[in-house]
């Protein structure tokens, strides 16, 4: 059977399988992860037996040929795509709340480690390994694996902070380890090697900054011609699939910079301020298309870290497993000492860090297929000795196992311990507010359906056991008032994304009006004052004094007549939102106290939305009409277009012509957004 055609078989039946694996693992505490790399290993260990059917020869020769896979063609296959996933979903306001505890773990600490395992490996192994050697296997082993960590992450933790931080280290550390990776393997394959540390540093400079760089011209381009496309979501989706592969080569091969640093900058360039850049119709999708494609992707990448693992390695003597038995336990006790070491630099900056959260970012360092890729680049890289090659694959992926099943496996119970597996204190009362709202409908729909004739024969006590619950209480007395004022925030934040998905806001007011609140959310949160939304309502001087120049009075009436929309939309955006905020508030509210005060700082942005569109009106009376009808027109151009899609989704449209229906419309929307901005 031809390569090609067995490589298929492979994906096919390796999807089939994790399948099959996430439905028996439902509702049991065992991690998807730990359990297909479990099997990926139990399948390779199977390949040996002989067998007389040909669909089983021919399923062995598949599994065989991906055990065989060139390292850097799983790197460029799967790595661009998960991390890009990984950098994708991460909330960007928190990531760059956190930044520089992310930063501190993912470069210095990073470092450290490596030094401190390459003096560990020069110590315990018996060869005489040399410095590059020594250090390049640090490099290898010091890196928890965004690939590792992001999908045990994702089954288990349900608080943002901790998984954006353990989250953030892995992607950043991985860039880190991978530029570190390659200046220590060019140090190990020289004859005389020469290690210059300023040399080393400036390099690390030179290879991280660009990767920035790359990655944020490559987002700045796309998002211009992203903004410049009408809800075409076939376009828009294959560019966030091609792109973190297009930046991943230009960074590595061509200007030989960190192809994983540019993809995390393109992500959370479009995940932060180019969100608005994408059709509000097509982010949903998107974020479907991204997710599905993590799950196929995490399904193989961890079944064929298995294959290699069990195919590869074969049986060592026993002095090897004495050896990765103390490199083990080794850098599990060097990343808690770093990690411990840091703690008076990692408690003070970012969100802070307790004692149980860094308990868990020591035990939540992974190691997977990053470590085993940069391994396998080791094992067939002719100009080093073959029993170093040898080793260093063998303890690689030694710790690769070990550390996701032994770590992964136990990540829930030492959660658990340390009760960081349930939401704090503060937000589990905030969160029984929330069940009790539920419960309160859930008995208002069992009212209706007591009444309803033909469900008379219902087991009512059964129902009620089942379906209808009250939130826990809390009788301990918590100060709430800080996660009360996050939660009515987060939520105004929430409407002005449904209002930009609806298409009732622009892309320029929901920026400012989101923009306001990440500001609000930091520290301590405010709903009150919005000081950041005064400064974009500025009109620019220039736009006024050019409007009576020939050529340039064009674009500066435009300019004038675009920043006259935004405020005017915005605004209108605070109030509506301020209104809904006003409704919300008593149902999440924990005392009266508390939601007196949270009421008049809500009355405040209310009043300041009020006056600043009343000011408008006085202001600016010439552009009233044209911007009123524009919006007017916009909200019931979307309006039209909802309700062919849900005329569609009810049957009574065909598919195709709702499609020719809404292309009509879509083509008003866009002839009207032209024509508003026309002077």
């Amino acid at each position: 059977m031809q390569t090609t055609l067995l490589l298929l078989v492979f994906f096919v039946v390796a999807i089939l399988l994790g399948i099959m694996l996430r439905k028996l693992l439902k509702n049991t505490a065992i991690p998807y992860s730990v359990a297909l790399l479990t099997l990926g290993m139990l399948i390779g260990g199977s390949l040996s037996f002989e067998t007389q059917l040909p669909v089983v020869n021919e399923l062995k020769a598949s599994f065989v040929l991906a055990s065989q896979l060139d390292a850097n063609l799983i790197m460029f296959i799967f790595l661009p795509a998960l991390v890009f996933e990984s950098a994708f979903s991460l909330e960007v306001h928190l990531f760059k709340r956190m930044f520089s505890q992310i930063a501190v773990l993912a470069i210095p600490g990073m470092v450290i480690c490596t030094l401190i395992t390459a003096l560990l490996c020069l110590t315990v192994l018996p060869w005489n390994w040399s410095i590059g050697a020594a250090l390049m296997f640090g490099a290898i082993v010091s890196a928890t694996d965004p690939v590792a960590v992001v999908s045990l992450l994702k089954e288990m933790c349900s608080r943002a902070r901790l998984q954006t931080l353990i989250e953030g280290e892995s992607l950043l550390n991985d860039g880190t380890a991978i530029v570190l990776f390659t200046l220590f393997l060019s140090l190990a394959t020289q004859v005389q090697p020469e290690f210059e540390t300023s040399e080393v540093i400036i390099e690390f400079v030179r290879v991280v900054s660009i990767g920035v760089i790359i990655g944020t011209v490559v987002a700045v381009i796309s998002l211009m011609f992203i903004g410049s496309l009408f809800n075409d979501s076939l376009i828009e989706i294959a560019l966030t699939l091609v792109l973190p592969y297009l930046v991943f080569y230009v960074s590595e091969h061509i200007f030989h910079a960190s192809g994983v640093v540019s993809v995390v900058t393109l992500a959370l360039i479009y995940a932060g301020p180019g969100r608005t850049r994408f059709s509000p119709e097509v982010m949903e999708h998107l974020h479907h298309f991204w997710h599905t494609l993590s799950f196929l992707f995490n399904t193989l990448i961890f079944i064929l870290v298995g294959l290699v693992v069990s195919t590869r390695l074969g049986l060592a003597d026993l002095a090897n497993w004495e050896y990765l038995a103390v490199i083990f336990l080794g850098i599990l006790i060097i990343r808690g000492g770093v990690i411990l070491g840091l703690m008076p630099i990692l408690a003070r900056i970012g969100i802070g860090l307790t004692k149980e959260k860094s308990v868990v970012l020591i035990w939540g360092g992974l190691r997977g297929a990053v470590s085993l890729a940069l391994a396998l680049i080791v094992a067939t890289n002719e100009s080093l000795d073959i029993q170093l090659r040898d080793q260093v694959l063998f303890l690689t992926a030694g710790i690769v196992v070990l550390t996701i099943v032994v770590n992964g496996s136990s990540m829930r119970f030492v959660m658990g311990k340390l009760g960081l597996d349930k939401l704090p204190k503060a937000k589990q009362q905030t969160f029984a507010k929330v069940q009790h709202k539920i419960s309160n409908e859930m008995v208002s729909m069992r009212s209706k359906l007591q009444s309803d004739e033909y469900l008379k024969s219902v087991n009512w006590p059964l129902v009620d056991r089942n379906i209808v619950s009250v939130g826990e209480e809390y009788e301990e007395e918590i100060d709430t008032q800080v996660e009360y004022l996050r939660k009515l925030l987060e939520s105004e934040r929430q409407f002005y994304w449904n209002q930009f998905a609806k298409g009732l806001l622009s892309k320029d007011a929901t920026h400012i009006l989101v923009d306001a609140i990440e500001k609000a959310l930091d520290g301590t949160p405010q709903v009150w004052p919005r000081t950041s939304i005064v400064k974009h309502w500025k009109i620019p001087q220039w736009s006024i004094r050019c409007r009576t120049i020939p050529v340039i009075g064009t674009y500066a009436r435009a300019a004038n007549y675009k920043q006259h929309m935004i405020i005017f939309e915005s605004a209108r955006g605070l109030f509506e939102a301020s209104e809904y905020i006003k409704e919300l508030a008593p149902s999440l509210s924990l005392a009266p106290e508390q939601l007196k005060l949270a009421l008049e700082q809500v009355e405040q942005v209310n009043h300041f939305a009020k006056t600043t569109l009343a000011d408008f009106r006085e202001q600016s009376p010439h552009l009233v009409e044209r911007v009123e009808s524009y919006l007017a027109l916009r909200i019931l151009l979307n309006t039209e277009r909802k309700m062919i899609q849900t005329l569609t989704h009810d049957g009574m449209i065909s598919e195709t012509d709702a499609e020719k229906l809404i292309e009509t419309v879509e083509l008003k929307m866009h002839q009207s957004k032209k024509q508003s901005q026309l002077i």
